[in-house]
């Protein structure tokens, strides 16, 4: 990866999947197979934690390299826009790129990743970042320009 973090280091939880450089951003998820509108990739899961609780824990981590808190501290999901559903590692999952044209979408209930529309094998995994019920404060946040 860019900052030297291998590819193998993320946990493979979605199917049908490979990492490889992105034209969006980065590294990104691809189809290693086509893929048919209602397929799903795979469940997400964690532990549930309030935002403020995330914070914390972020904070406590201080001496941590940036390298270290950004593949190793804790994905997130938002379930609402008070609570999170955690990961302490890095999975396949967050290599998806944001797009406003996304062919993926987070159903709930439980937590998966499901393909909308046909995915020809090679294309790039995208989901639309916006549809997950983020709370007014992440928006605000400079480096969420992008959404």
């Amino acid at each position: 990866m860019d900052s030297g973090i291998s590819p193998d280091l993320y946990i493979n939880n979605l199917l049908f999947t490979r990492i490889q450089k992105s034209a969006v951003h980065g590294y990104g998820l691809f189809a290693g197979q086509d893929l048919h509108p209602s397929t799903n990739l795979g469940e997400l899961d964690g532990q549930i934690m309030a935002w403020d609780v995330y914070h914390q824990l972020l904070e406590t981590c201080e001496n941590l390299t940036a390298d270290y808190k950004h593949y190793f501290f804790m994905e997130w999901n938002c379930i609402n826009p008070d609570t999170l559903l955690v990961r302490p590692f890095r999975t396949r999952y967050s290599l998806i790129n944001h797009s406003r044209n996304p062919n993926l979408e987070i159903a709930y209930n439980p937590l998966r990743v499901i393909v909308i529309r046909f995915i020809p094998a090679g294309s790039e995994l995208l989901l639309d970042y916006r549809k997950e019920p983020l709370p007014a404060h992440y928006y605000q946040n400079n480096q969420n320009s992008f959404l």
